[in-house]
């Protein structure tokens, strides 16, 4: 597998990124071609959106977030924002606020202060499985391939590590999860609940040459991946809250601490 990085201008609040992409790629005397399946970092299809905002701009500031930035050491205008993004708050520490947002769990609802700009923060983008194929189409037409994948990624921290991974907030074009239950191990004992995140390895991958800092590097493209491609996914890679090793013993750890106090 080949991985490389695209280097693009430094991208400013809507930006028209699709076609900056398209272009550099061709300056670069770059291309896509089959097989192939791009990263995009999240943060510069957000800026393209606007989703920049200073934190000015927020006048209206809720009991809660006040409760809550008071609780995790925080401006209570960036708590405010994360709560206008949110579905849920779970919980936080200093400095940060879990928040569930998009069928995930992240850190602060994916609010983002680096490479902002003075004052400014970058919110998640908007729609991002209507994005994240509209890419696919118009960089599928383009470059005039048909096996061919587009993920937008982020950065996660795993429970119990150190440090980020990266992981697809959304893709297109290919399978994103691979079921092997019913598949043999090497003792001829079917596997029973493994699957593999196909996409989020991928998102890993490209994390190494994806800059977060000022590298302006925020594309990558993967090469002979041997992904299956599909413009009819099967699987995606959300799970519910239930079905989720993690959210259902914290909740029973959370719970227990509670009835303790």
């Amino acid at each position: 597998m080949e991985l490389f990085s695209i280097k693009l201008p430094l991208i400013k609040k809507r930006d028209p990124l699709l076609e900056i992409i398209i272009h550099t790629i061709k300056d670069q005397g770059k291309s896509i071609i089959e097989g192939d399946i791009i990263v995009i970092a999240e943060k510069v299809i957000a800026t393209s959106q606007g989703r920049v905002i200073n934190l000015s701009e927020v006048e209206k500031v809720s009991k809660r977030a006040k409760m809550l930035a008071k609780e995790y050491d925080m401006d209570e205008r960036f708590v405010e924002l994360i709560l206008q993004e949110s579905s849920m708050i779970l919980g936080g520490m200093r400095h940060v606020i879990l928040a569930k947002i998009n069928d995930f769990l992240i850190a602060n609802a994916g609010i983002d202060q680096s490479n902002a700009g003075i004052g400014n923060v970058v919110l998640l983008p908007k729609d991002l499985n209507e994005v994240v194929w509209s890419y696919w189409r118009h960089l599928k037409k383009e470059f005039k391939v048909n096996n061919f994948g587009v993920i937008i990624a982020d950065s996660r921290v795993q429970p119990l590590r150190k440090g980020t991974i990266g992981i697809a907030i959304a893709t297109a074009g290919f399978e994103p999860v691979e079921d092997l239950r019913g598949n043999p191990d090497l003792f001829k004992r079917p596997m029973e609940i493994t699957m593999r995140a196909i996409a989020d390895d991928l998102a890993s991958a490209a994390q190494f040459l994806l800059s977060e800092a000022d590298q302006q590097t925020p594309v990558v493209i993967i090469r002979n991946s041997n992904v299956v491609f599909t413009d009819n996914p099967q699987l995606t890679p959300e799970m519910s809250p239930e079905e989720c090793l993690y959210m259902n013993i914290f909740s029973k750890y959370l719970l227990k601490k509670q009835e303790e106090e």
